[in-house]
């Protein structure tokens, strides 16, 4: 790019085609504009205009933003807008699992006039719903710069959407739970497992004994369930027929407690192909706890360290907000 500065009193139609502005003139003349004649008018209405004259191999900002963007979206599930002052949204096109491959996304942003933003990685998004943006941050990009970002957002993964799976899901409750209670539990479970597209088999209300926990196991193996939800074992008792049952049916405790809060007791196991979720007490479940940091990855298929999410594992403190609570006016 060459940068010029125009005395627009001698302008001529000639002289302006094909330059870009590098400055907003108002609201009807902006930044990035390629000049032709009919802007020659409201260019003389100022006294000078800085612009750029592009150089072969130079991308115009708006077209390479729609490249960027196109590349990052290239995983499926996701769409451009188009470009507005340089920059495109991509929007997810369904619900899923917002995976952000950091490390690659720092070393695209590295490169000279490439911004690529993002949500955080491991979030639930739903349809519509804004996940990423980019733009080029001149009003032009040298094309070997575009093509390296494109590369590196398409073939290394900045960005993907991971769609849930309508897991079947077996619930199994060991509290004694009052009518009231075991409604608003039932609806509870219907809202949010439902929102993922969950098959739920059925809430099945068990005695905290071996043998009624080995059936209720058993009973979730033989009805193919992709997921067990368990609520109200002990929270400090190893011998717990949670735990118990479920060495004995074949399964293993994987993890037990978890580096949120509140929800720390959240422990997680494995039997067969189903992931085995397990929660103190159902009283709480229709509030955000550690568990709603687990069941994204557990519905779109993806292994999850729960040591990892302590990392925003401040659930109560809305995990993930950046923003002091400046005082309102």
């Amino acid at each position: 790019m060459r940068p010029l500065r125009l005395e627009t009193a001698s302008l001529e139609p000639a002289a302006i085609a094909g330059l870009v502005l590098t400055h907003d003139l108002g609201p009807d003349l902006r930044k990035g504009t390629v000049l032709s004649s009919e802007h020659l008018d409201r260019l003389r209405q100022v006294a000078e205009v800085h612009v750029v004259e592009l150089e072969p191999g130079d991308v115009h900002e708006d077209e390479a933003a729609r490249g960027l963007g196109a590349a990052l979206a290239g995983q499926g599930g996701l769409r451009v807008t188009s470009p507005v002052q340089s920059q495109v949204r991509i929007l997810a096109e369904r619900r899923g699992l917002l995976r952000v491959n950091v490390p690659v996304l720092a070393r695209v942003n590295a490169l000279p006039g490439i911004a690529v933003f993002t949500l955080f990685d491991g979030q639930a998004v739903d349809a519509g719903e804004e996940v990423a943006g980019s733009k080029v941050t001149p009003v032009a990009v040298p094309e070997a710069i575009l093509r390296e970002a494109q590369y590196l957002a398409r073939e290394l993964h900045v960005i993907e959407l991971l769609p849930f799976q309508p897991l079947r899901t077996s619930i199994v409750v060991t509290e004694k739970l009052k009518p009231r209670a075991r409604a608003l539990f039932r609806e509870a479970v219907a809202r949010k497992l439902g929102w993922y597209g969950a098959e739920l088999l059925e809430v099945r209300e068990s005695p905290r004994s071996e043998n009624a926990v080995r059936d209720a196991y058993a009973e979730a193996v033989s009805a193919d369930a992709g997921l067990v939800l368990f609520a109200g074992a002990s929270s400090i008792d190893p011998l717990d027929p949670a735990y118990t049952e479920l060495d004995r049916a074949g399964g293993e405790l994987v993890r037990f407690g978890m580096p949120a809060h509140p929800g720390s007791m959240l422990w997680m196991g494995r039997l067969g192909r189903a992931t085995v979720l397990g929660i103190a007490s159902c009283a709480g479940f229709g509030k955000q706890t550690s568990l709603d940091l687990v069941l994204p990855f557990v519905f779109a298929g993806v292994p999850v360290d729960l040591a990892e999410l302590g990392h925003g594992g401040l659930v109560e403190k809305s995990a993930g907000r950046r923003f002091p609570p400046y005082p309102a006016d």
